[in-house]
């Protein structure tokens, strides 16, 4: 199984900005949670990881950030945190790449009908040879 880790970063980026609207308190728990029991809290940039220990407290006390700026630097921070974290899972970039394959290529809608569907084709792709591979329609390496 081979995709670089830039695609796969971008893929999950993508996947997160579109997912997450709204930041709250139990997002940010449980995230931190996560992340340390994976062992990728200390790979988030430190100003970033900070802005994410300071939160916690400050929203268990009842207060609630008004500045968009602020929420915009929590919301990317949780992104962060959470990519490192589902750049480990594989079933999770084939259940991304299924849906960029879904996305791109019309025959497959056919195919497809459940959710393990697209996380099989997913699979399918990244055990095939980089050569045979069908493009994702990104910035892809492939020969």
């Amino acid at each position: 199984m081979f995709i670089p880790p830039e695609e796969a970063l971008g893929l999950i980026r993508d996947f997160l900005n579109n997912t997450i609207n709204v930041v709250s308190l139990q997002l940010i728990q449980s995230t931190k949670k996560l992340a340390l029991r994976l062992g990728v809290w200390w790979r988030i940039d430190p100003l970033r990881r900070g802005l994410l220990e300071a939160s916690i407290p400050y929203l268990r006390q009842g207060l609630r950030f008004k500045s968009p700026k602020v929420l915009g630097m929590l919301r990317e921070a949780v992104i962060e945190a959470l990519s490192l974290v589902l750049m480990r899972k594989a079933k999770f970039i084939a259940y991304l790449v299924g849906r960029k394959l879904v996305e791109r290529l019309d025959w497959v809608r056919a195919v497809v009908r459940r959710v393990q569907d697209i996380i099989n084709m997913g699979l399918m792709w990244l055990n095939t040879p980089i050569i045979y591979r069908p493009e994702l329609g990104m910035n892809t390496t492939n020969p």
